[in-house]
């Protein structure tokens, strides 16, 4: 279990008086979670996802995806348990429907998501020039031990319920070894390294935290990952006790991404998961004119690294000889997110047969 997250229910309402078909679906932030044992009278805590966005919208990020969050609810879509969730895992899966459906309502789309049952259903129901589209949404993500990692300790830094203010930093790399290595590098070493030993060091972590922060004084400390070159490095400075009003904090992690890989060769690895998901099916679910599969490619730590020429062209060769038909669908668009233009597919293949080239980009294509 994670750290719960910290937050003012005065400053919470705020934000839900502006995104009123979300609030209707939440319970009144003085009642939610419980209070913080640091900061009785001012903050609460509470493990409930959607809280990740609506507590910290004083990041730019965070209050432009309430308004997505705030649009795909007004037209009356809905995403499972998204506003309950205190899953971190499957908040992240479900935010990316709703980027998704949102970047279609954006386009001038009719949009419906559809209810979750027993059997294989897709995410979203898209009328688009009078055409039924069955759409389901994948959103692969290729590290997540070290997404974990670097959520688990995020939220220790940012909402550690003790009454103190403090800077943080936390840097997680690979030792230097010397001789180097001249090993060819996995591109998933840091994420297995975390996978298996970052439960036991955060645990670590979190003791000596609480015990400097409990005393007000500063900390600085090493920490192995078990037998691995991996370490951690956390400091802590300026600790002051905080007002009771709530803390102030700041703080920066650094952690490790892919090491010695190729976009286009963890894209291949993508491309075959995007396949078995392909195989399920799932737009059969409903009656539809067409069907296609979304794969929203920012969970894979390479989307940017893809947009570069000579790693797209070598991206494309790992689309092969793949054809939609095979799996029942008329297009299959791997697409990524930029501000303020939104969704955008970076690569798609297509059969022209039901939907057309044109209407297949004013889908999922770029509206720059």
């Amino acid at each position: 279990m994670g750290t719960p997250i910290l937050f003012s229910p005065e400053n919470v309402r705020n934000v839900l008086d502006q995104l009123p078909s979300v609030a209707a679906l939440l319970p009144d932030p003085a009642v939610e979670g419980e209070p913080s044992h640091a900061f009785p009278e001012a903050l609460r805590k509470t493990e409930r996802g959607v809280y990740r966005w609506i507590a910290n919208t004083h990041y730019d990020h965070l209050a432009d995806a309430v308004l997505h969050l705030e649009r795909v609810h007004a037209a009356g879509c809905t995403f499972g348990n998204l506003l309950t969730t205190r899953d971190r895992e499957q908040f992240v899966s479900l935010t990316a429907e709703v980027f998704v459906a949102d970047d279609f309502l954006r386009r001038g789309y009719d949009v419906q998501t559809v209810k979750p049952s027993d059997q294989v259903r897709p995410d979203l129901l898209v009328v688009v020039d009078g055409l039924d589209v069955a759409v389901e949404v994948y959103s692969p993500r290729e590290l997540l031990a070290v997404d974990a990692w670097v959520r688990e300790v995020s939220d220790l830094l940012n909402y550690v319920d003790v009454k103190a203010s403090y800077a943080s930093s936390l840097e997680t790399k690979l030792e230097r070894q010397f001789p180097p290595d001249r090993e060819p590098l996995d591109p998933w070493a840091h994420a297995k390294m975390l996978d298996e030993t970052g439960e036991a060091v955060l645990a670590e972590i979190t003791h000596d935290v609480e015990e400097a922060l409990n005393a007000l004084r500063p900390f600085a400390k090493e920490y192995r990952h078990a037998a691995t070159p991996l370490l951690t490095t956390v400091e802590l400075d300026d600790v002051e006790a905080a007002p009771d009003a709530g803390p102030l904090r700041r703080g920066s992690i650094s952690y490790p991404g892919f090491s010695g890989y190729s976009p286009a060769g963890v894209f291949r690895r993508t491309v075959e998961r995007s396949q078995r998901k392909a195989k399920r099916r799932q737009t059969q679910g409903v009656p539809a004119s067409a069907r296609v599969l979304v794969v929203y490619l920012m969970g894979t730590q390479v989307a940017e690294d893809l947009a570069h020429p000579v790693h797209l062209s070598q991206a494309e060769q790992a689309l092969g000889d793949i054809d939609p038909r095979d799996y029942n669908l008329d297009a299959i668009a791997f697409v990524v997110r930029a501000l303020p233009a939104g969704l955008a597919a970076i690569l798609t293949i297509a059969d022209d047969t039901t939907l057309t080239p044109a209407q297949v980009q004013a889908m999922v294509g770029s509206t720059t």
